[in-house]
């Protein structure tokens, strides 16, 4: 093939090919999206050969800005590293595959900015679990009790079925999760489905004890159902995350508290077992985190108090 006709739409699309052979359905998803909708547009004209750094960083600048005809803010900029990694992996495989060199050596990313990590107040998980507790007969309020005792993600609570959780000895195994992604198919009618399968990493695919706290309660709404059941309605149906989402919600308002996204459950539970004094490799571990780092990173931090403790021992 004459490399001079070769544009940057022929080699996404080789990369594409390459990478569904090689990656879960849910992640294949993620880079046909970002292919679809932001690198082939803006960039797919443009030959190969001529691709450099300062187109590159031009087509990053452009996604991050505001558009002053419309007034749309620019992408995020996790998102818009996330465009970047799959553009460098693009060009890395057209580097090897054409026998080129430094097509984009100097590009630039945008920093992560570190958020702020929300989570419920006391007074907030305090009547949160009253009421999840006087309806815990219902298998999706118990799941939300069980998220908060466990810092389960969305969708592996809506992927648990009976199968995954030992009542004798107390033990969830979480092994896989469930989620909405997009059909990257532009012929197919539907543009997105339902997926079950193994968590992204390894670490994700965890052992948790069920707290004796809500042991009686997961234990007494299991009733007939059998193990292939899911955990959130004790039948073969599975509750959807966006519609699970949604019910969290509910329950929020019905309490009057603030609107929040599922995922606060997470850092609340998270933050409650550094308080606590959990250790952080425990934690990270229950957690499934990949190395103890992120732990240390999003929830280890001393409060005000800690602090003027420890600066108050300094004898000079």
């Amino acid at each position: 093939m004459d490399v001079s006709k070769i544009t940057i739409n022929d080699v996404s699309i080789e990369w594409l090919n390459m990478k569904k052979l090689t990656v879960k359905q849910s992640t294949f998803s993620t880079y046909y999206c970002i292919v679809k909708r932001q690198i082939i547009p803006e960039l797919g004209e443009i030959p190969l050969e001529k691709l450099n750094s300062s187109m590159i960083n031009d087509f990053t600048s452009r996604k991050m800005r505001s558009d002053g005809e419309d007034n749309k803010k620019g992408l995020g900029n996790k998102t818009v590293r996330d465009i970047n990694v799959v553009l460098k992996s693009i060009i890395k495989y057209a580097e090897r595959e054409y026998q080129m060199c430094n097509l984009a050596e100097n590009t630039v990313v945008p920093r992560l900015k570190k958020e702020k990590i929300e989570t419920l107040t006391d007074d907030e998980v305090k009547t949160l679990f009253n009421y999840l507790w006087e309806y815990r007969t219902d298998p999706r309020c118990a799941g939300i009790l069980l998220c908060m005792y466990s810092g389960m993600r969305l969708g592996e609570i809506c992927a648990l079925r009976w199968k995954d959780i030992d009542l004798s000895n107390r033990l969830i195994y979480v092994r896989q999760t469930l989620q909405r992604i997009a059909i990257p198919d532009e012929n197919s009618i539907r543009k997105t489905r339902i997926v079950i399968d193994e968590p992204k990493t390894a670490s994700s695919i965890r052992t948790i004890p069920i707290s004796r706290q809500i042991y009686r309660c997961i234990k007494n709404i299991r009733g007939k159902a059998d193990e292939s059941c899911f955990f959130l309605t004790n039948t073969d149906r599975f509750v959807e995350p966006r519609n699970y989402q949604y019910f969290f919600k509910r329950v929020l308002q019905n309490n009057g508290i603030r609107s929040v996204n599922f995922h606060i459950l997470r850092h609340t539970f998270a933050t409650q077992c550094v308080a606590v004094g959990m250790d952080v490799k425990t934690l990270s571990e229950i957690l499934g985190h990949a190395n103890i780092s992120i732990t240390l990173n999003y929830y280890v931090h001393s409060s005000i108090e800690m602090k003027r403790k420890q600066i108050d021992l300094l004898k000079l």
